[in-house]
């Protein structure tokens, strides 16, 4: 579900189970996905979009609940939400540390499959979400370093909830038709 106050053209693709399905048509020379998303005030993507139902639900909430903050541009919240996320992380993950930095070491450490620069990343969020952010005007944080925290959490998520799972699935379908490869062994019948 999509909400704009924009009249956006848009063209009859088929239909679904009797219903009428659309997609938004292109405007030449224009990046379509920038003016999408500068067009919504309020957009819910499909299910191809969202987070993979293995990443536990208190993340996939959170992360939608950040990103739902920051199209808003309501970055206090969202960078609250973004900071909460790291800190259920670390519980889920067993974490150690007396504070955050130590903590997304920790998650560092504890998860070396992910790339390191996108637990770097996420140091951010201690210095973006503290007084800078919720006591004093801080003038230098904006939508766009949000953005990057949440795709860096997204990631994250990803590769420590996803990633692992696919390659099990894809090592037991593999093994499968190694499988069939292999001739049955004759039964030991008496004669």
């Amino acid at each position: 579900m999509h909400l704009t106050f924009m009249d956006i053209d848009r063209h009859h693709i088929g239909n679904l189970n009797n219903a009428p399905v659309y997609r938004f048509s292109d405007i030449d020379g224009v990046d379509m996905g920038e003016y999408l998303d500068s067009a919504f005030f309020f957009s819910v993507p499909t299910s191809f979009f969202v987070l993979d139902n293995r990443v536990p639900a208190r993340l996939r909430e959170l992360l939608t609940e950040s990103e739902g903050c920051a199209k808003s541009n309501f970055l206090t919240g969202a960078s609250a939400c973004a900071r909460k996320i790291v800190y259920e992380l670390g519980v889920l993950s067993g974490a150690s540390g007396e504070n955050y930095e130590d903590r997304i070491k920790s998650l560092k450490e504890l998860h070396p499959e992910v790339d390191p620069a996108y637990f770097d990343t996420l140091l951010t969020i201690q210095q973006l979400t503290s007084s800078k952010v919720h006591e004093n005007s801080y003038d230098g944080w904006e939508s766009k370093h949000l953005r990057v925290i949440l795709a860096a959490l997204r990631e994250v998520l990803h590769e420590i909830y996803v990633v692992p799972a696919l390659r099990a699935d894809r090592r037991k379908e593999i093994l499968s038709l190694r499988d069939t490869l292999t001739p049955a062994k004759p039964s030991s019948a008496p004669g």
